[in-house]
């Protein structure tokens, strides 16, 4: 088996770049006389208004997880048929190369964030970016703060024989305080702020490299790098490493036969425990057939881990019942999510290190549902089993003085049904809502501990003034997720922690085309709840400032 994978990893190198532009971009050198300007002219035929929806900006003060799924409208239209006619030039709305975001908060709540590119979109474009993001309740509760850094440097630049390469370059640090211990009992500074720190310092790159124009044999192709190393306080230290290639031939414009061939290499190193390491490589063909009624995908996905083959599949079927109104699918889909320390700690950041082991989780899904556009509103529904082989769960350790957490691996079975529904009952009204029940199976485990079962988010967005360069814009938010199991001292074993019902608000107002502010509300009932045993949230908090834009 070793021998495939070094075939694997050799064929992920040969084909990319061996695809070549069609010289001249395709058009032999002729002479013509220009006569006459053409001008064409639609005859008018039946319109059909799809209103542009733009992403809700999240500048809420606290880190939530959405789930948000996939929405594919289908707009039906009978092709126009064109005659000359002059058109008048469209003037396209302005332009900035940067921005800064200025503000703070309370609880002591610093925030920044900064942005600018410039360069020629014909030739290379440059950007760079920074934001900082902390709080600190410590006169409420001892230790309990956090502060978030990160810059990147990025880049794309285009060569003339139709090759496009994207480069980036970024740091991210995030500090965290083991703040979970008993402050009853505990005097109020045992424990001191170095001494429950808990810092990750990650540092990645990457580049791809990729076709920027179409090729003769209508052939995309791409080759992408990634490293990042993460190293904490503790003397753990993480590098991972990347190389995908992907190579997709389109049959009549619609129909593509892609393949995907890529390795993930991940080492840990922990600071008293051998090194560990977690390598994956995989190969993704798959053929997508189109139709306008309905479009079949037929794929694989076979994965290579510590020289044994797990093949999974890769299975998709759509079909439209009533155009855009209505549309039902189905899937059968198996991949392998790595749990490296990285990941784990994004998710949970009061794991304890010394003690992890990273793991594959092997998830394989069953899943169908409907989705659609009928007048105002955009809808999708769906329903699902998954089997997930070694899934990561959260122990809070009742013997560890700052009460961390340990990563539990067990075999969960999940039924999960989830919607989404987004509407605008005007122009300047926008209202989306999305709801997710998960319903855990257990293998060893007496519960799927750390694991929310429901998420609902409601959010609104509202434009309620507009003159000129001046605009007002008003949100609303309301989040719920129920209360989370975790392991308890008493004859069930097992008890749930209290449920979170989030109720924010917030507004953003531009007096000028090049100056506005903004402020956030939330958590507007106070309440403290605990995603995380023992690490109550912050309870109400509010951060406003400025924002410019050039």
């Amino acid at each position: 088996m070793r021998k495939i994978n070094k075939i694997l990893l050799i064929s992920l190198f040969a084909p990319a770049l061996a695809m070549a532009q069609k010289p001249g971009g395709g058009v032999d050198n002729q002479s013509q006389d220009v006569v006459k300007n053409f001008d064409a002219r639609l005859i008018d035929a039946e319109k059909i208004n799809v209103p542009p929806v733009l992403p809700s900006v999240d500048t809420a003060t606290k880190a939530q997880t959405y789930s948000v799924p996939n929405k594919v409208l289908t707009v039906d239209y009978q092709p126009p048929r064109m005659r000359p006619q002059s058109l008048p030039a469209q003037k396209l709305p302005p332009q900035y190369n940067g921005f800064a975001k200025l503000g703070y908060g309370f609880p002591n709540s610093p925030y920044g964030e900064a942005a600018y590119r410039f360069g020629d979109p014909k030739t290379y474009l440059v950007g760079a970016k920074i934001k900082h993001h902390s709080a600190n309740a410590d006169k409420t509760l001892e230790n309990q703060r956090f502060a978030n850094t990160e810059g990147e440097l990025n880049g794309t630049f285009y060569a003339q024989a139709g090759l496009a390469v994207d480069a980036k370059l970024g740091y991210d640090s995030k500090v965290r305080q083991f703040y979970g211990y008993d402050h009853d009992k505990i005097a109020a500074g045992t424990y001191t702020r170095e001494g429950t720190k808990q810092y990750f310092n990650t540092f990645g790159a990457s580049a791809k490299a990729y076709n920027s124009v179409r090729t003769v044999a209508d052939i995309n192709y791409s080759l992408g790098l990634g490293f990042s190393n993460l190293q904490d306080n503790y003397a753990n230290a993480e590098t991972d490493f990347s190389i995908i290639g992907e190579a997709t031939k389109w049959f009549s414009d619609k129909h593509p036969l892609t393949v995907v061939i890529g390795g993930e290499f991940t080492k840990l190193s922990p600071k008293s425990e051998k090194t560990q390491e977690l390598n994956n490589i995989y190969i993704k063909p798959s053929f997508t057939y189109k139709t306008d009624v309905f479009s079949i995908r037929a794929g694989a996905n076979l994965i290579s881990f510590k020289d044994e083959f797990f093949p999974r599949p890769d299975i998709e079927a759509n079909f439209n019942l009533a155009g855009k109104a209505l549309a039902i699918f189905a899937g059968w889909k198996g991949d392998f999510t790595k749990n490296s320390y990285r990941n784990l700690t994004a998710y949970n950041p009061f794991i304890k290190p010394d003690t992890l082991l990273i793991r594959n989780t092997d998830r394989t899904e069953y899943f169908g549902g409907v989705r659609g556009s009928v007048g105002i509103f955009n809808y999708s529904a769906q329903a699902g089993y998954s089997t997930n082989r070694n899934l990561a769960l959260f122990s809070a350790d009742s013997l560890d003085k700052y009460r961390r957490f340990n990563v539990i691996y067990d075999t969960v079975g999940i039924f999960n049904i989830r919607g989404a529904v987004t509407a605008h009952p005007t122009d300047k009204l926008e209202v989306t809502g999305t709801i997710s029940q998960n319903i855990y199976t257990a293998n060893k485990e007496k519960a799927a501990w750390g694991l929310p079962s429901l998420d609902v988010n409601i959010a609104a967005k509202y434009n309620a003034f507009q003159k000129g360069d001046q605009v007002a814009l008003v949100k609303a938010s309301l989040f719920v997720q129920n209360g989370v199991p975790y392991k308890a001292k008493n004859a069930d074993g097992f008890s749930r922690l209290d449920p979170l019902f989030d109720i924010n608000i917030g507004g953003e107002y531009w007096f000028a085309k090049n100056i506005g502010v903004f402020l956030d509300i939330n958590n507007l009932l106070n309440l403290k709840r605990q995603r995380w045993q023992n690490y109550p949230n912050f309870g109400l908090n509010v951060l406003g400032g400025v924002t410019a834009r050039f």
